[in-house]
C-alpha cells in the first residue's frame, strides 16, 4: 500500500473514532442525574428517614390518591327509595340543588327529610297533585322537613302528608325564606302544618293545607305572601306577625268539623294578624272564612285593608284593634256581631251584614267608625234589639229574611272533617285539571267522592257562645 493511500485511511480511522467518542460527556451527565436521584434511597433499609424524601412524585391528573366522591343522584324514585336518601342528596350536593321526587308504584318516601343548604324538592309532575297520593311522608312523630336556620327552600308540586305528628309541626324552620307552590299538606298532630318563627318569609301559592291540630295551621312571624290557597283548619286557620308590608290575595280557610261542640271550636279563629308593626300595609282581597267562632282578627300599630272579604257562619266576623283599618264590600254572617272595633279608626263601606243577635257594627269606648252604605239583615229578634256600642253612624237595618245568598251560600253551611276536606279537595284539582286538559281523569283511578251530599247542616256555630262568657279578646293574639 502506498504512503499516500495509507495516509488517507488513517485519517478516515480517525474522524469515525472520534464520532464514536464525542456522546460520551452527554451519556455520562444523564447517568450522573439519575445516579443524583436514586443514590440516597438505597439507603432506605438502614436508614428510615430518607423514605420521606424517597417517596415518588405524584403524577398529575389525580392519579397519586382515591378519585373525589360523586354526588348521589337527584331524581329520586321513591318506590325504591331508603330512608334519608333525600336528605343525604340535599347535604352532598351544591347550595341550590333540585331534588325530583316520583313514584313509580304510588309508594312514598318515608323520611323526616333534614334540609341544612338551599335547596328545591319538587314532584314529578304527571297529574294533579293530590292528598291521596303523597310524595314525601314523615314517620310518626316527627317533622316531615326540618329546615335549618337562615336557609331558603322552595317545595312545588308535591303532597306531604303526617298523619300521626305527636308535638312535632309537618315543617319547621327558623328564620328562613319558605316557598310552598302547588303543594298539599295534610297534617295531623298537636303542633301544626307549618311553623315559621324568627324573622322568616312565607310564600304561599296556589297551595293547600290540611290541618286537625290545637295549634295553627300555619303560623310565621316575619314577612308574608299568600296567594290563591285554601287551609282547612280545626282551631286556628293562619296565625301570624308580620314585620313589613304583606299581601293576602283568594285565600280560603275552612275550619274543620272534626271537634265541633268543644271548647277548642267555641275559641277558634281563621285569620289572626297580630303585633303588625307601625307604618307596615296589610292588604287582605278576597278572604272567604267558614265556620270559625272569629272570622278574622287583625292588632297592631300597622295599616289594614279588607277589600270584599267574606265571613260565613262565625260568631264574630271580624274583630279590629289598631289605628287603621279598611273595610270594603264585605258580606258577613256572624250570630253575634258583624264588624268589632276596639280601637283606633275603622271605615266600613258597603258591608252586608246578616244573622247577627246583638250587633251589626259595635264600637268601644274610644274607637271610632265611620260607616257609610252598610246593611244589616238582623236576627229573627229584629232590628230594635241590636247594640252599636260607641258606634253612631248610619246603618240601614232589614229583616233576617230579606237577606240574599251570602258569597253564593243560602244558610248555614256544612263543615267537612279532616278526611273528607282532603277528598273535596282532590275533586277540586282533579275537575280543574280535567278542564284545563280537556279529557277525562287525568290519574286514571277510582273517581272521588262528591263534596258531602248528606253531611248535616252545621247550626250556628255549635259550642259555647260569645254570650256564655267568650270575650271577642278570647283569640290569641
Amino acid at each position: 500500500m502506498t504512503r499516500p493511500l495509507l495516509n488517507a485511511f488513517l485519517a478516515l480511522s480517525l474522524v469515525f473514532a472520534a464520532g464514536l467518542v464525542a456522546p460520551a460527556p452527554a451519556l455520562a451527565a444523564a447517568d450522573a442525574r439519575v445516579d443524583a436521584l436514586i443514590r440516597p434511597c438505597f439507603g432506605v433499609l438502614t436508614d428510615p428517614t430518607l423514605s420521606t424524601r424517597c417517596k415518588p412524585a405524584k403524577r398529575k391528573g389525580g392519579g397519586g390518591g382515591p378519585p373525589p366522591l360523586r354526588p348521589p343522584p337527584t331524581f329520586i324514585d321513591c318506590a325504591y327509595a331508603r330512608p334519608g336518601q333525600i336528605s343525604d342528596a340535599i347535604a352532598r350536593n351544591f347550595d341550590g340543588v333540585t331534588i325530583t321526587l316520583t313514584s313509580s308504584n304510588g309508594r312514598a318516601c318515608e323520611e323526616s327529610v333534614v334540609i341544612n343548604r338551599p335547596a328545591r324538592i319538587v314532584g314529578d309532575l304527571r297529574g294533579p297533585v293530590r292528598f291521596d297520593r303523597p310524595l314525601l311522608k314523615a314517620p310518626p312523630g316527627a317533622p316531615c322537613i326540618r329546615i335549618a336556620p337562615s336557609v331558603w327552600v322552595s317545595l312545588e308540586n308535591l303532597t306531604i302528608a303526617q298523619y300521626e305528628g305527636g308535638s312535632a309541626p309537618c315543617i319547621l324552620g327558623q328564620s328562613d325564606e319558605l316557598t310552598l307552590g302547588n303543594v298539599n299538606l295534610a297534617y295531623s298532630g298537636s303542633g301544626g302544618g307549618v311553623v315559621l318563627p324568627g324573622d322568616s318569609r312565607l310564600t304561599l301559592a296556589d297551595s293547600r293545607i290540611v290541618a286537625r291540630s290545637q295549634e295553627a295551621a300555619v303560623a310565621v312571624r316575619g314577612r308574608l305572601r299568600i296567594s290563591n290557597s285554601t287551609i282547612g283548619a280545626a282551631v286556628v286557620g293562619l296565625k301570624a306577625a308580620p314585620t313589613e308590608d304583606a299581601q293576602i290575595d283568594g285565600l280560603e280557610l275552612v275550619r274543620l268539623d272534626d271537634w265541633t261542640g268543644s271548647r277548642r271550636s267555641a275559641a277558634s279563629a281563621g285569620l289572626v294578624l297580630a303585633d303588625i308593626a307601625a307604618n307596615d300595609l296589610i292588604e287582605i282581597r278576597g278572604l272567604e272564612v267558614t265556620g270559625f267562632s272569629r272570622g278574622a282578627y287583625v292588632a297592631g300599630a300597622g295599616e289594614v285593608a279588607f277589600t270584599a272579604p267574606v265571613v260565613r257562619s262565625a260568631d264574630w266576623a271580624l274583630l279590629v284593634e289598631g289605628p287603621s283599618t279598611r273595610i270594603a264590600r264585605a258580606q258577613l254572617s256572624a250570630a253575634e256581631v258583624g264588624v268589632y272595633a276596639a280601637a283606633g279608626t275603622t271605615y266600613v263601606a258597603g258591608a252586608n251584614i246578616q244573622g247577627v243577635m246583638r250587633s251589626g257594627i259595635f264600637a268601644e269606648r274610644g274607637a271610632q267608625v265611620r260607616g257609610v252604605d252598610n246593611v244589616v239583615y238582623a236576627s229573627k229578634d229584629g232590628c230594635a234589639a241590636l247594640k252599636t256600642g260607641f258606634f253612631d253612624g248610619a246603618l240601614t237595618c232589614r229583616n233576617w229574611y230579606e237577606a240574599p245568598e251570602l258569597g253564593g251560600v243560602k244558610g248555614q253551611p256544612s263543615l267537612p272533617t279532616f278526611d273528607s276536606f282532603r277528598a273535596v279537595l282532590d275533586d277540586e284539582q282533579n275537575v280543574r285539571a280535567t278542564q284545563l286538559q280537556g279529557g277525562p281523569d287525568l290519574q286514571g283511578g277510582p273517581g272521588i267522592a262528591a263534596p258531602l251530599p248528606g253531611a248535616p247542616v252545621r247550626p250556628s256555630n255549635s259550642g259555647p257562645s260569645s254570650s256564655s262568657g267568650v270575650s271577642p279578646g278570647g283569640v290569641s293574639k
